[in-house]
């Protein structure tokens, strides 16, 4: 049987993750489930300072549009989404607002969130990945 996650081992990988965390990065954030004609497509997502600076499709590299507010998000944004998954708060991000997160799964080197699974409901996502990280010159 699979436990949820807690609070805990969340911020414990967090802690990790802060330690290990570069000022500038990339990574690939993939989302499946909801109705979302983006939902299952790979996308390449740049980061400065904690700051989405660009989003290109992974598979073609053609840029998505900002601005970045509120999606995607970057390995912070990820932590922030687990965390309120698991606290049964309301979410920034529409697409896991009031989501129950069952499992997460974290990178062993440097502690971030590589895999989120949420109950599935409907319109929603229900599965995030977060792959390819790599610190930015």
């Amino acid at each position: 049987m699979v436990t949820p996650p807690t609070v805990a081992e969340v911020l414990a990988h967090r802690a990790i993750w802060a330690a290990h965390e570069p000022a500038a990065y990339s990574y690939v954030l993939t989302q499946s489930g909801g109705f979302n004609v983006f939902a299952g497509r790979p996308f390449e997502i740049a980061v400065l300072h904690d700051t989405v600076q660009s989003v290109r499709l992974f598979d073609t590299g053609d840029v998505v549009p900002g601005p970045y507010t509120f999606w995607p998000p970057t390995i912070n944004g990820l932590f922030d989404q687990a965390l309120s998954a698991i606290e049964g708060q309301q979410l920034t991000t529409i697409a896991f607002e009031g989501q129950q997160l069952t499992t997460i799964a974290f990178d062993p080197l440097r502690g971030y969130p590589r895999q989120m699974n949420f109950v599935p409901q409907p319109d929603r996502t229900t599965l995030v990945n977060a792959s390819i990280l790599e610190p930015s010159p």
